[in-house]
């Protein structure tokens, strides 16, 4: 019996097991506590900065608001009197008042100006980034210096304010001498100044809103104006709220520095806000007391305004 002969397979050469990689060391306790140290000493300068010219002057404005001081002499504890003497003071009201126009003149046309001029900078075309430089020169000037230059646009018959109504026979009046005119005068003015901030912040969001729903309103046969109504505004409310917030907040404390520049909170205290009033108290009048009070009386209008919209935030969430 003949058998088949077998042939012998070669065989395969048997691999060395290759050592196990180390696991990735997970950064340790020192590994934190260094990144904990560098990020301490970078903020650091910020944070002695903010304590010192900040939360120090305000700890003291708290204090003082309790006492009678002429800066000079030595600090009389009166309890609550500045308290009360907020609620008797009828040039207080009316610098509470002026500063309420401030807010509703300036506040409602910096949003609706602000948001069409992110949405007209907001396209793809050659030069859309001078014209988005151009909108944002504002910010280059601080406020005192763009007072002054503004106080010569309004100077009169021969500021340039004047100058372009007379093209078409209007005969402009004395801006800042006419107590009229002088409040809405200080309005534009910090419009002017507060757009930039206010694009960007509304350029941000609407890169947010996704396209697809513009083609499926556009489907739909809905034209630019209501797709900008429909579409735009509502996604970009939130960025509403946050602008409001962020500009009344602006409108109450800058316009101290605006008019102390342009008006010295004349004529007849038109344009006394409460800041610029509390500030002469303090250091015309030498009542420290009674100026720390006003100071956090509207300190306390800020945060009200603060609450208050955050309080529409979450009804506008809890009804959506």
């Amino acid at each position: 019996m003949t058998g088949t002969p077998v042939t012998a397979t070669p065989s395969r050469p048997v691999e060395e097991p290759r050592p196990a990689e180390p696991p990735e060391r997970s950064p340790g306790r020192k590994d934190r506590r260094g990144d904990t140290l560098v990020a301490a000493l970078f903020i650091s300068p910020a944070m002695l900065a903010f304590t010192v010219f900040v939360i120090v002057p305000a700890l003291g404005g708290l204090v003082l608001a309790f006492f009678e001081w002429d800066l000079f002499g030595t600090p009389e504890f009166v309890g609550l009197d500045n308290v009360a003497r907020l609620f008797t003071d009828t040039a207080m009201w009316q610098a509470l008042g002026v500063t309420a126009m401030f807010v509703l003149l300036g506040v409602v046309p910096t949003i609706l100006v602000g948001f069409v001029l992110a949405v007209v900078v907001n396209v793809n075309m050659p030069g859309i980034g001078a014209w988005r430089v151009l909108y944002f020169t504002p910010m280059i000037a601080s406020a005192a210096v763009s007072a002054i230059i503004w106080v010569n646009l309004y100077n009169g018959r021969s500021g340039l304010v004047n100058q372009f109504l007379a093209l078409f026979g209007v005969d402009g009046p004395n801006w800042l001498a006419d107590p009229t005119w002088a409040l809405p005068a200080l309005v534009l003015m910090m419009i002017w100044g507060a757009l930039p901030i206010v694009v960007i912040l509304y350029l941000a969001g609407l890169q947010r809103v996704p396209d697809d729903i513009y083609a499926a309103a556009s489907l739909d046969g809905a034209g630019r104006w209501r797709q900008l109504w429909s579409m735009t505004w509502p996604n970009v409310w939130g960025t509403t709220v946050l602008v409001a917030v962020l500009q009344a907040v602006s409108f109450v404390s800058g316009s101290f520095e605006v008019a102390l520049i342009m008006t010295d909170g004349g004529p007849l205290g038109t344009t006394q806000s409460l800041a610029l009033y509390s500030y002469k108290v303090a250091f015309t009048e030498r009542d420290i007391g009674y100026g720390s009070a006003l100071s956090l009386f509207q300190l306390a209008l800020i945060i009200g305004v603060v609450v208050l919209s955050r309080a529409i935030v979450r009804f506008r969430k809890e009804r959506g």
